[in-house]
């Protein structure tokens, strides 16, 4: 997985698939109000990098106007994916040794992301909605401000981590009652990458580029520097791809 040019080790652990069980059909009919889903406002954020910080990917920083969205406040859980795959018959991932129930869930490709998040009547956030929710209405490099002296109050990272994930909502949240927005995992988001997106994307509601061949990644990892779970800190990778760091969070 790459960000800002850095290639990360992919750690491979066998993946099965659980008989299904219950009746999903049925389950999907069932409206599910998001109680574990904060809402974030319409309206406008200025989304990216100010000159000199970042990436090239992350200019130039630019105006975006968004319609009202949910977004989950926590990680997907090893819990919330397994009773998925069950309820689906999908594969599931041997997850790390250390890992509970509580744990994000990783070893998840993109196309699993989008399916859990259907089935869970949600989706993928967009970048710019994911964006918009991590920033929680600042416009500094972390919601919390710009002093890397106080991620550890808010995230996992390599600083802090012991290079593991961690259990999601043990960190402070944001100003819109988001845990883990920055660090313990990489989250799919809908949109297809391009470094160049930001130069043309729309004012209203982006939704990044009509095809590509990676999909865009946010918010860093347990194995990522302070700079690579910044707000504006953009990954990519092919859509296949299974990683220790890569989990998921949904929208509505």
């Amino acid at each position: 997985m790459k960000q800002s040019g850095i290639m990360l080790a992919v750690f491979m652990l066998p993946c099965v698939a659980f008989a299904a069980e219950g009746n999903p059909a049925a389950a999907a009919k069932k409206e599910r109000q998001p109680a574990d889903m904060a809402l974030i406002s319409a309206g406008q954020f200025m989304m990216g990098s100010p000159d000199g910080v970042g990436s090239d990917s992350e200019h130039p920083r630019h105006k975006v106007n968004l319609d009202a969205f949910y977004i989950d406040k926590h990680l997907v859980t090893v819990a919330q994916y397994r009773k998925f795959a069950r309820a689906t018959h999908r594969k599931m991932c041997q997850q790390p040794p250390y890992s509970a129930g509580n744990h994000p869930v990783v070893y998840v490709v993109w196309d699993d992301a989008d399916a859990y998040c259907r089935w869970a009547r949600k989706r993928l956030p967009t970048e710019a909605q994911w964006e918009k929710a991590a920033r929680a209405g600042t416009a500094t490099r972390w919601s919390f401000g710009d002093d890397a002296r106080r991620l550890g109050e808010y995230a996992w990272y390599d600083g802090n981590s012991d290079q593991k994930t961690h259990p999601v909502g043990q960190k402070k949240p944001n100003q819109y009652g988001l845990y883990d927005m920055q660090g313990n995992v990489w989250v799919w988001t809908a949109d297809w990458y391009d470094k160049n997106y930001y130069h043309n994307s729309p004012e209203k509601n982006p939704k990044g580029p009509l095809t590509g061949k990676e999909r865009a990644l946010r918010g860093g990892a347990w194995n990522n520097p302070p700079d690579n779970v910044r707000a504006a800190s953009r990954g990519r990778t092919t859509p296949n791809l299974r990683y220790a760091a890569f989990g998921l969070r949904c929208a509505r």
